[in-house]
């Protein structure tokens, strides 16, 4: 239970003592604006008939530059590879991406995007400034930086100048040690 809670009604206003002082009130704050987050971006992409899950893997292939192995992409965007492979049934599916035989290894799959799926990478991106700044826009952008700064510390992204480059391929991945 935590023992500083949000005031009710209140706006996002932090009752008796603050955040900083309450690491399981920080997290309760994170997860809220985590959620107001995903229900925005859910509003925005739902109408191009994607999740957030299905956004992630075009961009993550888009950051690609190439086909990705499915392993690669499970690795990636930290899900196990079960999940990746529903996601890509998905957007294969709906004519998104399409799958290959790696030539190299033909036991792996390379999955890329079709045409179909290139040309959303530019509604998707539209789609996520909207979300991003109807969350963020009542910060200014020096708290911006530091709120930037601060997440990608927590995320291990932090050696990146704050860009995180969760949803695109990773240095150190296998598929980078194979040339992918």
């Amino acid at each position: 239970m935590l023992t500083n809670r949000l005031m009710p009604g209140s706006g996002g206003e932090v009752g008796r003592g603050s955040a900083g002082e309450d690491p399981a009130q920080l997290a309760e704050l994170l997860v809220r604006t985590a959620r107001r987050l995903q229900r925005t971006s859910m509003a925005e992409l739902g109408p191009m008939g994607l999740t957030g899950a299905r956004a992630r893997v075009i961009r993550y292939l888009e950051a690609a530059g190439h086909p990705v192995r499915m392993a690669d992409i499970a690795a990636g965007l930290e899900v196990v590879p079960r999940t990746a492979t529903s996601i890509v049934d998905d957007l294969e599916g709906a004519n998104l991406v399409v799958r290959a035989i790696d030539p190299r290894d033909r036991r792996s799959i390379l999955v890329s995007l079709t045409g179909d799926g290139a040309l959303l990478l530019d509604r998707v991106a539209q789609a996520r400034r909207r979300t991003a700044e109807a969350t963020f826009s009542r910060l200014s952008s020096a708290e911006r930086t530091e709120l930037t700064r601060m997440l990608a510390l927590l995320c291990g992204c932090g050696d990146t100048g704050g860009k995180c480059v969760t949803g695109g391929p990773r240095a150190g991945r296998a598929g980078a040690k194979r040339g992918h």
